[in-house]
This record gives C-alpha cells, sequence and structure tokens, in this order.
C-alpha cells in the first residue's frame, strides 16, 4: 500500500480512491486517477467499498466456506453492519449507535457517563477528562458517551483539536467545527446550525412572539445571552443568509452583513454580536456556547455536551497560545461548573472603560476578558446546562489537568487496557455483526476459537498492544474466516 494512505476504497462514479486521513469523524479520500482530494461525512461513507488488496494464497485456489454458508439477509441491516465494520478496520467508533454493544472493559466508564450527564441535567453543568494512551479507546469513549447523551435527550457538538487551524487559541474555528458537528438527539446525522434555529423558531411560534422585539425580550429574559437573543429574535432569520451563516460560524458571512440585515439594529455602542475572529476572544465564545446550553434546555432538551477530543495538542501550544486557549476552555469548565449564585463575570459589551478594581469577577484570576467591545461576560448569570467532556494522553506531570481544575471541579476517568481475555470477547461480540454484515451464519465454536486465536497473535506481532491494533487484528482474523477455509 502507497506510503501516507490510511486504506483502498472504490466509488460507483469515481473508481479506485485512497482514504489518506480521517479527520475528526470525516474521510479525506483521494480519486486516483484524478488526484482530487474530498471530505467525505459520515453519513456518505456507504458510498465506498473497501478494497482489500491484500495477495491472495499461491498455489491451488481454495473454496471460500463462506460460500456454502449465505443465509437470507437484510440488505438495509447488511449494509449498516458493514459500514460498522469498515469504520472498525481503520481504527474508528462506529458511528451508527453500536458503540456501547460492543464495549468491552468500559463499565467503570459508563458509570462515570452516568454521573456526568445527570450532573448536567440535575446540577446545571459539569466537567469530564477522559485519559489513555494512543490507541486505548478514548474516542470510543467519547462516542459511546455521544451515544448515552443523545438517547437521554442532550445536544451535542464536539470538534477534534489539532496543532494547525483548528488551535484552542482561534475560539472562532473551534466555533465553527462545534455548530457544523451539531446534533439534536432526535436526528440521525450531523444537522448543524441550521436544524437548531428551526426548533427554535417553532418553539417562539407556539410562544406567540411574532416580532423581533418580541422574540428578543422573551429569548434574553429565559437565556440571559444578549448575543444569541438578538440574532434568533430576526422572524424571517430561516431566509436570511447573513444571519444563518453568522450563528454557524461562516467565514463568507461577515458580521456586517448580519447588522445590516437584521430586524433589529444593533446599538450605537457596543455590537450585539462581535467579530469573532481574535484569538483572545475567549469571553465572546464561552459566553456564546454558555448561551446555547440555556437555549437547547429552554425548547425542551436536557442541556448541551461539548466533546473536545485530542486535547494533548494543548502541548503544541506555546506560551501565549496556551494563554489565549485557557480562556476558552478554563470559560467553558467554569461556566458549567459555577454555582448558582457564584458566576458574577464582568465585561460588558459597549462598556470600553476597565472594570473597577473593587469589582472582582467569581471566576479565578487565570481568566482574562479580551478588549473587545469593552470584554464579554465568561457564562451565564443563570446555569447553563453545558457539559464539557475532554478526551487527551496524559503527559505525566506535566499533564493540564492540574491548570484546568481550578477553573472547576472535573471528573477523570481512564480508559481500560485490552487484555488477551477483553480480546476474546470483543472477538464475540463482533461476531454478529460480521455474519449480518456478508449475510452468513455465525462461525463455530472450533473457528470462533481459530479467529480468536489468530486475532490474538495478529495483535502481539503489532507491538504496540493498543486497543485500536486489537480491534483492526479481530477484523482482520474475521476477514480471513470470511475468505477462506
Amino acid at each position: 500500500m502507497t506510503a501516507g494512505v490510511v486504506g483502498k476504497l472504490r466509488h460507483p462514479q469515481w473508481g479506485p480512491c485512497e482514504l489518506v486521513r480521517v479527520e475528526a469523524t470525516d474521510w479525506i479520500v483521494r480519486v486516483e486517477s484524478t488526484g482530487i482530494e474530498y471530505r467525505i461525512s459520515s453519513e456518505r461513507r456507504g458510498q465506498f467499498e473497501v478494497v482489500n488488496d491484500e495477495p491472495k494464497p499461491s498455489g491451488e485456489e481454495r473454496t471460500p466456506r463462506a460460500a456454502r454458508r449465505i443465509v437470507v439477509r437484510d440488505k438495509a441491516a447488511a449494509r449498516k453492519a458493514r459500514r460498522v465494520i469498515e469504520s472498525l478496520r481503520i481504527g474508528l467508533p462506529s458511528l451508527d449507535g453500536s458503540t456501547r454493544r460492543l464495549a468491552v472493559g468500559f463499565s467503570e466508564i459508563q458509570r462515570l457517563i452516568g454521573r456526568f450527564l445527570r450532573d448536567i441535567n440535575n446540577d446545571g453543568g459539569g466537567a469530564l477528562i477522559i485519559k489513555g494512551a494512543y490507541g486505548q479507546g478514548k474516542t470510543f469513549a467519547l462516542s459511546m458517551l455521544e451515544e448515552i447523551a443523545h438517547e437521554s435527550g442532550f445536544v451535542t457538538v464536539r470538534t477534534e483539536i489539532d496543532a494547525a487551524d483548528n488551535q484552542l487559541s482561534k475560539p472562532q474555528h473551534i466555533y465553527r467545527n462545534f455548530m457544523r458537528t451539531l446534533r439534536l438527539p432526535e436526528e440521525d446525522g450531523e444537522g448543524g446550525a441550521r436544524s437548531l434555529v428551526v426548533r427554535v423558531c417553532d418553539v417562539l411560534s407556539r410562544q406567540g412572539k411574532k416580532t423581533a422585539h418580541e422574540r428578543m425580550q422573551w429569548l434574553e429574559e429565559h437565556i440571559g445571552c444578549f448575543p444569541i437573543s438578538w440574532l434568533l429574535s430576526d422572524p424571517a432569520i430561516l431566509s436570511k443568509p447573513s444571519l444563518l451563516g453568522v450563528f454557524a460560524g461562516d467565514p463568507n458571512f461577515p458580521v456586517r452583513q448580519a447588522r445590516e440585515h437584521h430586524a433589529i439594529p444593533p446599538p450605537k455602542k457596543g455590537r450585539q454580536w462581535a467579530v469573532f475572529r481574535y484569538g483572545t476572544q475567549g469571553d465572546f465564545g464561552s459566553f456564546v456556547l454558555s448561551g446555547l446550553g440555556r437555549l437547547v434546555r429552554l425548547i425542551g432538551y436536557r442541556g448541551m455536551l461539548i466533546v473536545l477530543d485530542e486535547m494533548e495538542k494543548w502541548f503544541a501550544l506555546d506560551w501565549r497560545e496556551q494563554s489565549r486557549a485557557g480562556n476558552l476552555v478554563g470559560g467553558l469548565i467554569w461556566g458549567a461548573t459555577a454555582d448558582e449564585g457564584r458566576r458574577t463575570c464582568h465585561g460588558i459589551p459597549g462598556n470600553t472603560s476597565a472594570v473597577p478594581w473593587f469589582c472582582k469577577c467569581d471566576h479565578c484570576d487565570d481568566l482574562k476578558h479580551s478588549n473587545w467591545c469593552g470584554g464579554y461576560p465568561f457564562t451565564t448569570t443563570r446555569k447553563s446546562y453545558v457539559g464539557v467532556a475532554i478526551a487527551m494522553t496524559p503527559r505525566g506531570q506535566d499533564d493540564p489537568e492540574c491548570l484546568w481544575s481550578k477553573y472547576g471541579p472535573i471528573l477523570v476517568g481512564e480508559v481500560p487496557v485490552l487484555t488477551e481475555s477483553g480480546l476474546m470477547r470483543y472477538c464475540e461480540r463482533i461476531m454478529p455483526v460480521v455474519a449480518e454484515a456478508y449475510g452468513l451464519s455465525p462461525p463455530t465454536k472450533d473457528e470462533l476459537k481459530e479467529i480468536v486465536s489468530e486475532a490474538i497473535r495478529t495483535w502481539r506481532m503489532q507491538g504496540d498492544m493498543t486497543t485500536r491494533s486489537g480491534v483492526q487484528s479481530a477484523i482482520a482474523a474475521f476477514d480471513n474466516w470470511r475468505d477462506w477455509a
């Protein structure tokens, strides 16, 4: 296989393709005939067929044992099962809601997830850190968290931190990714910002709020986040791309256009929605996301879950960037965990003068307000119903966990280490999915024993002994069982 290529694929129109890399839940696919790369979202993966380019055994061709056991199958269920297998083959969690069904040894993580979601629903917010070595299942645990959250009625947003564009020190990029991956519980895929706006408009109509001023007053009364209250108050927002674009963080729609097209012009002093592009604007980003938590609670959901994966990229930032990034992460954690009555946060848009020395904020001194429009609060004065979930690979004594815990109490869990007995149980759980995917009767006990032995042997040969390589070894063993006697 070509260096730098994760896997070989085939598309019905493009022909042979290469899976170059994976970004968050998206595939970056290169068409071999043209060399052009495309971003493929999770819901479009079913268009591709995984190509096994490994050489077949030499000598006399053997009869595939699977061909003798073809069973009648549900084509839709088979396609769904094959998508699960394709994701696992390249080391990604399945995206069809089956993560918990395949989890082995994650009972403690599941209990921690349950406690975390109860904190958000009952106490108004919470924070969670999931730690583990590379390839041991942190992303898997986050996917399991999202599954449970959707079933429990939470809205989720997610991003994967990197050391290039999607840095924590660039809150406008983080916010844009959040809004792109926003998912409501009743949706199968990522609905994005528009789906949330549609839901808000329906609720406002049922409340009898027709004019922009009525809508803004009602939203501000219940949310306490004036940028969101102003932006979503326009009765014609669904037909105004400039407003939807700003809400989604789309850089193609400047804030100036939104101000010009909105039914309520912004005040001369101060701006309801800031130009969200400066690295120091962690306060504005945290404030808006806290407001979104209250918004989704208002329209009938339990709250909003913010998922931050690959947070060890924090170490790739220099001290200045870490300071900026701390304003966003710290603001989110403080806004999610601060008690009612202990959420005072100065920095009001339109107030360009410095805050008097005797006006003390309730958050720790490490959080710094930006100077844009006089600074923004980091959170709403009432509980935000936001949960912040962080996954990271630990770095010993240099872990930022101690720094982040200064902003508020954080639950901490570690993903389990895969063992040989755990890999055996995993093979037993994935077995019916493989059978469903290819329309086969499940392997016999003796065949399953051979499959497990081959998976363990391959896993040992990998050397790293991670959960990811264990899963991939299991899939490879089932592939051999499927194809050859």
